[in-house]
């Protein structure tokens, strides 16, 4: 296992990096690491959002154990919908808390701040792009805007920075942001323009760091969407209500997804009233399953209480989201995440470490990282 010292780790999540970008752009440095090291074509966890599998690579864990499965929630006791961002939520421990254990310094850079709130307690470094604070801005210059592609290099380059002048930091964890690739699909010359940029990073990153294992992933994929449905004004409108019904994608940052998202977490309004909902839910057009709490849990690792009553899935066309009317057509550029269709992502490892910490079955996101630091 690593111990600290000798071996220092990189963890670069690339938001939104599915496999059709790994597929369809040049990626020199990634590509070769990919050949001295390991890759796979693997998936990520199901909801595809950034909580639940930023934070099941972040403890190694699935949701079931950590807890996180949104980044969004109906506070069922509240009677409203509230954004995740409570540490008190997390209920397994972070690399961070390992690393610390072991006497080994760690650095968090996120363009998220939510992360930080989530992540960054037992960290050394904490960076933060969206609110950076005045000793970040005096070391790293102020950050770009967070809708571009030119905070993933104000953030690349940070981490960059810290690997050469920080020796004493044993972990670093990369955490970028997916607006890119809401932006542009694959094969845009911006998209290929942001990935070269990553993909120079993570050669920068090698260069200050030759003797660092470096794990590379994604949260989720994207892909285009042309609906999004209101269940709860669609059910409203046709004598079916539900209590509640929450978009699990919705953050506070909306501008790049309007709060929509691939999955709805239901809430009904009496128990007795699961078979009627269900079956009218499994009739929408653009509905391809709806699946019981319990089937849902077990089926995706899921924490139970912490879905709702009934988890919708879509095709790959249809997001949901508060519209406040039943439907709504998308503009054609219009680009999300969070269903079964935003699951396949690369799994990248390389350096001296990997086969110390990588598991026999690497096939999730979380597999990279679920015995890192561990006894």
């Amino acid at each position: 296992m690593i111990t600290g010292g000798e071996e220092r780790v990189v963890v670069v999540l690339i938001d939104g990096f599915g496999l059709d970008y790994w597929d369809r752009t040049p990626l020199p440095t990634m590509r070769r690491m990919a050949v001295e090291g390991v890759f796979r074509r693997g998936l990520a966890i199901f909801p595809t959002l950034t909580n639940a599998n930023n934070v099941s690579l972040v403890t190694g864990a699935w949701p079931a154990e950590h807890g996180v499965t949104t980044n969004s929630y109906f506070d069922e006791q509240a009677g409203e919908a509230r954004f995740l961002e409570d540490p008190a939520f997390l209920r397994a421990p972070t690399i961070f808390d390992r690393a610390r254990k072991r006497g080994i310094r760690s650095a968090l850079l996120t363009c998220k701040a939510k992360t930080l709130l989530l992540l960054g307690g037992a960290t050394d470094i904490a960076v933060s792009a969206e609110a950076p604070t005045e000793a970040v801005v005096a070391a790293y210059g102020a950050p770009p805007p967070m809708y571009s592609a030119a905070v993933n290099d104000w953030l690349l380059s940070a981490a960059t920075r810290i690997l050469r002048e920080r020796s004493d930091i044993g972990l670093v964890y990369v955490h970028t942001t997916d607006y890119p690739m809401h932006a542009w699909p694959a094969e845009a010359p911006e998209s290929q323009a942001h990935l070269a940029m990553v993909d120079d990073r993570i050669r920068d990153m090698r260069v200050a760091a030759p003797e660092a294992t470096f794990l590379v992933t994604a949260d989720h994929g994207m892909n285009a969407k042309r609906r999004c449905i209101d269940l709860t004004a669609f059910c409203a409108e046709h004598g079916v209500p539900l209590r509640f019904a929450v978009s699990p994608v919705a953050d506070r940052l909306v501008r790049h997804h309007r709060g929509f998202g691939g999955v709805s977490y239901a809430y009904l309004r009496s128990p007795a009233e699961e078979p009627q909902v269900t079956e009218f839910l499994r009739g929408i057009p653009g509905v391809e399953d709806v699946l019981p709490r319990s089937v849902a849990a077990s089926r995706f690792r899921l924490m139970p209480e912490r879905i709702g009553e009934l988890v919708v899935l879509p095709d790959r066309d249809t997001v949901f989201g508060d519209l406040g009317h039943p439907r709504e057509v998308l503009a054609p550029d219009y680009r999300n995440h969070g269903s079964l269709y935003e699951q396949e992502i690369p799994l990248l490892a390389h350096g001296p470490g990997i086969f110390r910490v990588l598991p026999t079955e690497l096939r999730f996101n979380l597999d990279l990282t679920r015995r890192l630091y561990r006894e």
